[in-house]
């Protein structure tokens, strides 16, 4: 990560009105490591990530480069659900192949649960 997603994470917290022990009550991250991806903008885990995205309500793309994403809404497609909506947040974040690979998942999922489908 960068200095740029430093400040962002910073920024969000601020700007929402919370402090790193509010941060880590919400999402389970460490005051401590939250204070150094803060500070330094060290790498952090795929969970924290989507645990902070989710919690200040922005994409991926947006903590990690600045970017925002699309709306749902301007598709003319509201999504209600918030396990929905961090689902669509997740996949507009990945490459080519982590798709491939969660489309692949979700395809043997659903094998699995289509009765027509038993072996």
């Amino acid at each position: 990560m960068d200095k740029a997603f430093a400040a962002r994470i910073k920024r969000l917290r601020i700007d929402s009105g919370l402090n790193q022990v509010d941060i880590q009550a919400a999402t389970g991250i460490d005051r401590t490591y939250l204070s150094r991806m803060e500070s330094k903008g060290i790498p952090t885990a795929w969970n924290k990530m989507c645990a902070l995205a989710d919690l200040y309500g922005v994409s991926l793309d947006y903590l990690r480069h600045g970017q925002t994403v699309p709306s749902l809404e301007g598709s003319g497609e509201i999504i209600k659900d918030a396990d929905e909506r961090s689902l669509v947040r997740m996949w507009r974040a990945m490459n080519d192949a982590e798709r491939a690979a969660l489309r692949a998942v979700a395809e043997r999922l659903a094998d699995r649960a289509d009765p027509t489908n038993a072996a």
